[in-house]
């Protein structure tokens, strides 16, 4: 596939984490928030969405703040350039186990993108690579970002289901799942 950004949401308010930071919780010495820009390094344009600090990336925040992830992709969209973007959070220590592969599917051009299901075939609405202009469509056709699911974001895109590994698809929402990824090892490669 060509040119890609990526747009990561790195702003919520961890309330099941106790008001955790969750874009500053370290998995193998490095916080999520590094391992997630690691993992989309490829990216020609990183856009970040949240109150953190990233360096060599812009940064926006969702207006008003914490008013849901969709109006967060939506003020990340604002900010994109490629034909594509990755849609992604900060929480998925395991993105680049996926990322190839939602690329490689996009890589023939028909659709909208694709969109990453776990081995349930859960999609994971927040690790998918969608045509930038789509996604501006159906931002448009909704009155408000507000509050609204990212899967009502998507639900109008034509999303190829790529099956990733499972470890891949964990995000960390809660202490258990930190176990979990704790667990799952180092990064392969």
């Amino acid at each position: 596939m060509g040119e890609w950004d990526a747009v990561v949401l790195a702003g919520g308010r961890g309330s099941r984490m106790g008001g955790v930071d969750k874009a500053s919780i370290e998995l193998d010495g490095e916080t999520l928030l590094a391992r997630t820009l690691r993992a989309v390094s490829g990216a020609a344009r990183v856009v970040v969405v949240g109150d953190v600090e990233a360096p060599g990336h812009t940064v926006v925040q969702e207006a008003p703040r914490f008013s849901g992830p969709a109006s967060a992709i939506g003020a990340g969209v604002a900010e994109v350039h490629a034909s594509h973007v990755l849609l992604t959070a900060c929480d998925q220590p395991f993105l680049a186990d996926a990322l190839d592969l939602l690329l490689d599917a996009c890589a023939g051009g028909t659709g909208d993108g694709a969109i990453a299901v776990d081995g349930d075939r859960r999609r994971q609405h927040l690790m998918s690579v969608v045509r930038t202009e789509a996604l501006r469509d159906s931002i448009r056709s909704h009155p408000t970002l507000v509050d609204l699911s990212v899967r009502a974001l998507l639900a109008p895109l034509d999303l190829v289901e790529v099956v990733v590994p499972a470890r891949a698809a964990l995000d960390i929402d809660t202490w258990h799942d930190q176990q979990r990824a704790l667990a799952e090892g180092h990064d392969r490669g």
